[in-house]
């Protein structure tokens, strides 16, 4: 038990830290996190104490005291404390359960990986591996990132477990400080990001693991943590003081600590040692009686991040954030099959190259793996909400809308949470003239991400079709303003725009849609239809033509061209464009319409009426 010296002022409940941080925060006061091994415990990874004992454990058993005895004889001056201490501790842990001190840590561990310390450096990096931050390191990640300036972790530990904290429960990536060369950055006030400096270095960059390397801390360290403390105000949590660098900082007289010092002990294991009672006593600092980092961290989460840190609260984040992913895969994954298809586009004619065609081959390769795969889930009954979107999405291409609004809903029965699976599904009730049915899907969409831009602008479609234009231009301009670059959006409220004969602001929408993707031939013909309306048939024809250049396959272009040379009464051209139209679109309605009309006009009667019947019959 150690001897009492701080004063009974200075040692606090967590329910009082929680009070100063929160008041703190709200006076523009900085917190830093002095992270040390017992913060790790939660998440699988012995602290020092319990090395400790696992090494002289492991070297007694396979080497046997006397050996030990010549080691430490033989590294003699290289050794912190005296053997004969540690032995004499040793026999007492034995004998009764107390741990050994902390302060042995170093030496220990020279003693149980000598000859070769690499070995060491090996056996912590897979003592690490695999491991999951516990749950105190989520507030962590919370206070970390909110915005208020506490965002510095100054930690002794090798482990990424508050990376990983940090990209599993938000969205910032954290400026990592492995060695003491990158030092300076830790007391960079302009720095936003969450900054973890691991000042005896990361795992993987030959660690500061043996005494001689942890009596003082290197490189710029001792000046960056000396103006550190000036800014922020240190709360220990998991940290024994151990080493001699960090803790000859902490304890020097010429480091001044603005607001004092938060030192974190579990009070289960009584009070930390004199020479940490000492610090805080000269430091104008308390001592937090905790259960422990998780414990005190739970303290913390409720107090400032109470709507956060619940269970449900951090499924459903996590939930929302691999889907996320997921979705940002699946999107990966179209534009690769994309862009196989516009290898076949682009070089008709031409030779492709090799390269080209080896990925080609890839990508087949790719497809064909994941149709047998699907297929294989399929006759199992393991289909993923995702396989089932994949799936709507397939029959989606094939324009079999009816059996996507199945697959969509299945994935949707599956996983009601994924505001994507509800865009899809809309789009194919739209397909399918069900527009009050796509409207609620589109809606439930938006209510899910309310930054689905792609969702707005599907809306915005169906109103138009739906002639509720005020609506249309509404959702249109919400997913221009959430997505100032959506082509699509601006093609479409020019649409509509034109259905208002708003022809400037139509024109200028066109030029926007046109400006921020040149090779859009919808843009372009419906600029040409504008024009036309408005009598400059000269423009029209222009970006009709530019329309049929970007896309040969598209219908719409051929037919609006057929229209104005009627109007010219050009009919040899008029009926070769809306034949052209016809060749392509097979069902399209209007063009049969327009070249009966032709047809009329030069006198070919039983022409318009075959046209005539087909345009009843679609």
């Amino acid at each position: 038990m150690a001897e009492r010296i701080i004063k009974d002022y200075q040692l606090i409940s967590i329910n009082m830290l929680v009070r100063a941080i929160k008041e703190g925060k709200n006076n523009s006061e900085r917190f830093c996190f002095i992270i040390g091994a017992g913060a790790s415990v939660s998440s699988g990874i012995p602290t020092g104490i319990t090395l400790e004992y696992q090494w002289m454990k492991d070297m007694e058993e396979t080497s046997g005291l006397d050996e030990i005895r010549e080691v430490a004889r033989a590294l003699g001056d290289h050794l912190e404390n005296d053997f004969e201490d540690i032995e004499r501790d040793w026999e007492k842990t034995k004998k009764t359960g107390a741990p050994l001190p902390s302060a042995y840590y170093f030496d220990i561990y020279k003693l149980r990986f000598y000859p070769n310390h690499r070995n060491g450096y090996c056996y912590l990096e897979k003592l690490i591996a695999n491991k999951n931050p516990g749950f105190g390191y989520h507030p962590l990640a919370l206070m970390l990132t909110d915005g208020s300036g506490s965002n510095l972790v100054i930690t002794t530990n090798f482990d990424s477990l508050i990376e990983d904290a940090l990209f599993l429960y938000t969205d910032e990536k954290p400026l990592v400080i492995n060695h003491e060369l990158l030092a300076e950055y830790a007391g960079e006030p302009n720095i936003k990001r969450p900054i973890i400096a691991k000042v005896h270095r990361g795992i993987f960059f030959d660690p500061f693991n043996q005494p001689e390397e942890t009596n003082e801390l290197k490189g710029k360290w001792h000046d960056v943590l000396t103006s550190v403390f000036q800014n922020y105000t240190p709360i220990v949590i998991g940290y024994g003081g151990g080493d001699n660098s960090l803790m000859q900082l902490l304890e020097d007289s010429n480091i001044k600590m603005k607001n004092g010092i938060y030192w974190c002990y579990f009070e289960k294991y009584g009070l930390p040692n004199e020479k940490i009672q000492t610090l805080i006593t000269e430091k104008n600092g308390y001592l937090v009686r905790t259960a422990g980092f998780d414990a005190t961290m739970l303290a913390i989460g409720n107090a400032l991040f109470p709507e956060k840190i619940g269970v449900h609260e951090a499924e459903e984040y996590l939930n929302n954030r691999t889907n996320l992913q997921i979705a940002n895969y699946e999107k990966e994954y179209k534009k690769l099959t994309k862009q196989e298809n516009l290898i076949d586009e682009e070089s008709v004619g031409e030779q492709i190259s090799q390269s080209e065609n080896d990925f080609k081959m890839e990508i087949e390769r790719m497809i064909e793996r994941a149709t047998v795969s699907e297929k294989e889930r399929q006759e199992q009954n393991r289909m993923t909400a995702w396989d089932y979107r994949r799936q709507g999405d397939h029959y989606y291409a094939l324009k079999q809308f009816r059996k996507a609004v199945n697959s969509y809903s299945k994935a949707i029965s599956i996983q009601s949470n994924i505001a994507q699976f509800y865009n899809d599904r809309g789009c194919s009730y739209e397909e399918l003239g069900e527009y009050d049915k796509a409207i609620s899907d589109y809606n439930k969409a938006i209510e899910l991400d309310p930054r689905f831009e792609e969702a707005y602008s599907n809306l915005g479609y169906v109103y138009d079709c739906k002639k509720e234009y005020d609506k249309a231009i509404y959702n249109y301009n919400k997913s221009i303003e959430l997505n100032p670059k959506n082509v699509w959006a601006y093609n479409n409220r020019g649409c509509t725009y034109d259905t208002l004969k708003d022809y400037d602001r139509a024109i200028a929408d066109y030029n926007k849609a046109i400006e921020l993707d040149f090779k859009s031939a919808e843009a372009y013909s419906n600029r040409g239809c504008t024009y036309s309306v408005m009598g400059e048939y000269d423009k029209a024809i222009l970006d009709y033509d530019k329309a049929i250049e970007l896309n040969p396959g598209y219908a719409n272009p051929y037919k609006h061209q057929g229209v104005i040379w009627k109007k010219r009464e050009n009919y040899d051209k008029a009926i070769n464009y809306l034949t052209e139209a016809i060749e392509l679109n097979p069902k399209y309605k209007e063009a049969y319409m327009e070249r009966a009309e032709v047809y009329r006009l030069t006198g070919e009667a039983s022409k318009a009426e075959a046209d005539e019947a087909m345009a009843a019959k679609l």
